[in-house]
């Protein structure tokens, strides 16, 4: 359920042109102080027998704070079907994220950023909507644009607090390639690697597109495979993203 919450929750924000849904790298923009984003979405998961739909994926809620700071709230309603098991309905896990970026690309450097995020344990556990406690994510973020594309990589470390042994380290990458100025291709590859014999890898490599329909409407859609033994099967996403102002 942890992977379902991290492919759901994706980030929203646009950088420099196209980050954000349908990609869970962590990009360096953030919204100007006072502008508003909405994320919808509908998030399909297949996992072995199991299968999970979060209908809506969101409402993830993006603020900008003040210059470089932005602020993110999010939470999904999901149904969960375990193999050979009732299909269960209901809220699940909600996350808080905040993201600094502390320097701005130019023409001989990239982007960097900072970012901290925190999965609250709203999903009924005992029903398989949520885990227990609070997870602690943080991330140093780097992008470079070249062109029509743009290149992001994340490293970072996530604690879980019930049990650090579970602890995995973060390792995601992204490209953007803009077709047209509404057309854009993306992909990424979105890893956990473990720190202890507890877990194992979880990688998953994901393909999309982005259509932006007005300058406050943007359309995406993407599909992931799982490329190793304990990543889930199949990810498909749909959703927009809605500029508030």
């Amino acid at each position: 359920m942890a992977w379902l919450i991290v492919m759901g929750l994706s980030p929203v924000v646009a950088s420099p042109a196209w980050a954000g849904r349908p990609l869970t790298t962590e990009d360096t923009g953030t919204l100007d102080p006072g502008k508003a984003e909405l994320e919808l979405s509908v998030d399909y998961l297949r996992d072995g027998g199991a299968q999970s739909l979060v209908v809506p994926g969101g409402p993830v809620l993006n603020l900008g704070l003040t210059a470089g700071l932005e602020g993110t709230v999010a939470t999904s309603f999901l149904l969960f079907e375990p193999q050979g098991k009732p299909l269960r309905a209901g809220l699940g896990d909600s996350l808080i994220r905040l993201k600094y970026r502390f320097l701005d690309e130019t023409a001989r450097r990239p982007a960097l950023m900072a970012a901290v995020s925190a999965r609250l344990p709203t999903g009924d556990e005992g029903r398989g909507l949520g885990e227990p406690g609070v997870d602690i994510q943080t991330l140093a973020v780097v992008s470079k644009t070249a062109g029509r594309v743009t290149l992001t990589l994340n490293t970072g470390y996530t604690f879980v607090i019930r049990n650090r042994d579970l602890d995995v380290a973060n390792v995601n990458a992204s490209v953007e390639g803009a077709i047209t100025r509404a057309w854009a291709l993306v992909g990424e590859v979105v890893s956990e690697l473990a720190t202890s014999r507890r877990t194992e890898d979880r990688a998953v490599l994901r393909m999309g597109m982005v259509h932006a329909v007005t300058e406050r409407l943007r359309l995406d859609t993407a599909v992931g495979f799982g490329t190793t033994r304990a990543s889930p099967d199949v990810l498909f996403t749909i959703g927009v993203t809605i500029n508030l102002n």
